[in-house]
């Protein structure tokens, strides 16, 4: 309520393995619903073994809880760098996506933050065919990226998401670890391709964040992130 009324528009994360149980689930979301909430992002969550009876996404979705409460919209996970928490995530999307077009509910791909722009490119692409051979078309996908931070405190997220990358990689960027402070998400925005927007992890703090995107907006006369 006080994110709403500060004028924002609040998205928690509900993830399936953590719910013990059908009615802790509902009365979660009917909690949100009630508080005025109107998205979610539906992720399985971090921990391996499912505390109650959902094991995935998906799992949470036919259980039918989401039917009858009716958010605006259903956001769901992307990992262009691949899920260390499951071996198909590609199936797996297509598998979410294909219900919430059968269930006309609005959804958006908001992916996990990414360090590669190649990898990130083909996956935005195998996402298209995706989408395409679904007949699906109001689909966005936002692609992740970790706003202004220390190499140090991007390398420890990057383990405890499980995103595939690593100090060799980014010195294969052409970045020498020992001089550099911070890094900027410059980079990888310049060359990402086909997504519809950009989603910033503030690891670096919302403050650093957000005066990297005004400078960014300033330097580009507003024309592009």
């Amino acid at each position: 309520s006080t994110v709403l009324d500060a004028g924002f528009n609040p998205i928690p994360h509900i993830p399936a393995r953590s719910f013990p149980s059908a009615n802790v689930l509902k009365n979660t979301l009917t909690t949100l619903k009630r508080n005025g909430v109107k998205d979610l992002l539906t992720i399985g969550g971090s921990i391996k073994s499912p505390e109650g009876p959902y094991d995935s996404t998906i799992s949470m979705y036919r259980s039918g809880v989401f039917d009858q409460l009716e958010f605006d919209q259903l956001r769901i996970a992307g990992h262009p760098e691949g899920n260390p928490d499951d071996s198909a995530p590609l199936e797996s999307l297509e598998g979410k996506l294909t219900w919430l077009r059968d269930n006309a509910i609005s959804s958006v791909i908001v992916t996990q933050f990414c360090f590669s722009h190649e990898i990130t490119n083909r996956w935005i692409s195998s996402i298209k065919n995706i989408l395409e051979k679904l007949f699906i078309t109001d689909v966005e996908i936002h692609i992740g990226v970790a706003g202004p931070a220390k190499i140090t405190t991007l390398m420890k997220y990057a383990k405890l998401c499980g995103v595939s990358a690593s100090a060799e990689f980014l010195k294969k960027q052409g970045l020498d670890l020992a001089k550099i402070v911070k890094l900027s998400p410059s980079k990888i925005i310049d060359q990402l391709n086909g997504h519809d927007q950009i989603h910033f992890f503030p690891f670096g703090g919302l403050e650093e964040v957000s005066s990297w995107v005004s400078e960014r907006i300033s330097s580009t006369k507003g024309a592009e992130l």
